[in-house]
């Protein structure tokens, strides 16, 4: 599924009066029937121009969740955030949301919890955090956030590379260990260092320029090196080549211009994409990993039969509405969801396009500095590695 440009599509008519009644403060409905459950609307706030909070129940099944529903023509946007700023790390979705608040002094009016992750923090899909990417993708389907306010989602093509007086050098990889015969680029995200051995060459690089995923980068070349586990200075990136990539380095000498440009290709299939829309690429600023675009164009397609606390995120059908969606599960107050019970109580509140996120215990909504759903940890707040914020345009 893509939606490259707000309003890109007009097919309002899916389930259309749901979502004007649900932005309209005087019509919202007590209860939301569709073919599958009945859902009642506990509390309905006005969180600000465009930003709703509702909370939800069902008696059979028993669930209680929340949903944050805002306009993204009513200056707000969608920014992603990485625990302690680094490839490695966890940290509450709560504080994540603080500190990019203190960071840069931009107010988190939503956050919601993003991607699985593995072992120390690193999730397993990208991420890309204005502009400036973490790691390549996996085979799993994701969200792009374009730099027109756009999304795409689904799966993701990743390549890389370094264009040097006309010749263009492929890369092997991203903050990731360097194996034989690798040119590897580092960035902040993966620490102080590279963490490399002895047997390599590496080049540090000032970034001049900077501009989203798929566009040209320009950077200066600093003095190369043969130092083991070479320094990342801010503001700069390492080229780290071993075996036969140390020659595709060996030409450049300190004060050389290059461009970098890493590329996140849009691939999915999907049958109403367009084939000039499959091929194309577009300029990415943020990019958040899931497992599965479980909402797409209205057809639910679920593949997550127990039912667990979920979390997601979804849009309309013109993608001018956004939707951060928790159900809480494990407890006695809600069972939790099948992906397929998730897709169809998402598709009546009016969501077109939904993406999963990491669930079970790490499934945090938090509306205004506090959470508004209840995380099944008998601990609390869960320790994750990303999340996806609503964030106040300035």
């Amino acid at each position: 599924m893509m939606c490259a440009n707000r309003c890109q599509q007009s097919n309002g008519l899916c389930n259309g009066l749901l979502s004007l009644l649900l932005v309209s403060v005087s019509l919202i409905p007590s209860t939301i029937f569709s073919q599958e459950h009945t859902i009642q609307i506990d509390s309905d706030t006005l969180v600000q121009e465009g930003v709703r909070h509702i909370a939800w129940s069902s008696n059979e099944p028993r669930w209680a969740g929340d949903i944050i529903i805002a306009d993204l023509n009513s200056k707000v946007s969608l920014k992603t955030t990485k625990a302690n700023e680094q490839l490695l790390g966890y940290q509450t979705t709560q504080i994540m949301a603080e500190n990019y608040t203190n960071s840069t002094r931009k107010k988190v009016i939503a956050a919601i919890n993003g991607d699985f992750y593995k072992r120390g923090g690193i999730p397993v899909h990208s991420q890309v955090i204005d502009g400036e990417i973490l790691k390549a993708p996996v085979t799993r389907d994701a969200l792009a956030i374009t730099s027109e306010g756009g999304f795409l989602m689904g799966t993701f093509d990743y390549s890389a590379s370094v264009l040097h007086d006309g010749r263009i050098i492929a890369l092997n990889g991203l903050n990731q260990a360097r194996g034989e015969h690798e040119l590897i680029l580092y960035n902040s995200y993966y620490g102080d260092s590279t963490k490399t051995n002895a047997y390599g060459f590496e080049l540090i690089l000032k970034q001049l320029s900077f501009k989203p995923i798929n566009e040209a980068e320009t950077f200066v070349v600093m003095e190369p090196t043969d130092a083991t586990n070479g320094l990342i200075p801010e503001g700069h990136i390492v080229l780290s080549a071993h075996g036969d990539r140390i020659k595709d380095l060996q030409s450049f000498t300190a004060g050389d211009t290059v461009e970098i440009t890493h590329q996140l290709r849009y691939s999915s299939m999907a049958e109403e994409v367009e084939e000039d829309i499959v091929h194309s690429t577009y300029s990415i600023v943020e990019f958040m990993g899931g497992s599965k675009t479980f909402v797409q164009s209205g057809v639910v397609d679920g593949n997550w039969p127990e039912r667990h606390p979920r979390s997601a995120i979804g849009f309309n059908a013109d993608s001018t509405q956004v939707y951060l969606f928790t159900v809480d599960g494990r407890q006695e107050h809600s069972v939790g969801m099948t992906l397929t019970e998730m897709g169809q109580v998402m598709k009546g509140f009016g969501v077109w396009y939904a993406l999963n996120l990491d669930g079970g215990g790490s499934t945090t909504l938090i509306l205004k500095d506090k959470v508004v759903n209840s995380p099944s940890d008998a601990t609390g707040q869960r320790w994750v590695s990303n999340a996806i914020l609503l964030v106040q345009e300035q």
